[in-house]
Formats: structure tokens, C-alpha cells, sequence
């Protein structure tokens, strides 16, 4: 709201800036779209913010064995080499993300991405 342009012709297109002794309404109303323009923006990150977390896919070490094609004893050398971690261990026994399931075959089987 800092320029000012002359009152008569500023809902013109070919208004020019020149100097006048009050705000022009067609500034004031550009700086309302742009506030506005702000706020939704900010709205929008709020709620990006907010939003929960997908849930995790969470697979037992059997389906891993049974998806990628090896057995159990493979499975756990593995794990010790690094190439996949679990992410839980329970009574019941090691589960694995999906996403590192995927992944782990294609390194294991030597898969192009």
C-alpha cells in the first residue's frame, strides 16, 4: 500500500503511478488478495502438519522369506550383513516394513529399480 496512483484512472489498465495524497483502492484491494493468498498458504501447511501419518504395513519375517524366495537361515544372515532390519521383535517374532521387504529383493535377486 506503499505506491500510490492517481485515483481517477486506477481501475484503468493503462493507469501510470503518480503521486496522490491517498491510497488508491486498487492497491489497498491488490494487498487484501496477496494477504489472503498468504494466509491460504499457510493454512494449507497447517493442516499438511496436522495430518496423521500413514499407518506402517508391517510384514511377519515369514512373508518376507515366502516373498522373496529364501528360507528362514538366509533371512537371518541377512540381517546380519545389514541388508534388511527389523522394524519390531515380539514374542511372535520379527516383522519387517514392506517397503524395506520390496527393496531387499530387488538388492537380493540383483533387480533393476
Amino acid at each position: 500500500m506503499n505506491k500510490y496512483l492517481h485515483c481517477e484512472g486506477c481501475f484503468d489498465i493503462s493507469a501510470k503511478p503518480k503521486e496522490c495524497r491517498q491510497p488508491c483502492l486498487h492497491d489497498a484491494f491488490r494487498y487484501l488478495v496477496d494477504k489472503i493468498t498468504d494466509s491460504s498458504e499457510q493454512i494449507k501447511a497447517l493442516i499438511l502438519r496436522k495430518l496423521p501419518d500413514p499407518p506402517l504395513e508391517l510384514v511377519h519375517s515369514k512373508e518376507v522369506c515366502r516373498y522373496v524366495g529364501i528360507v528362514s537361515k538366509t533371512l537371518y544372515r541377512c540381517e546380519k550383513q545389514g541388508l534388511i532390519l527389523p522394524f519390531k521383535k515380539d514374542h511372535t517374532g520379527k516383522y519387517f516394513l514392506h517397503t524395506d521387504m520390496v527393496a531387499f529383493k530387488k538388492k537380493y535377486h540383483h533387480l533393476a529399480d
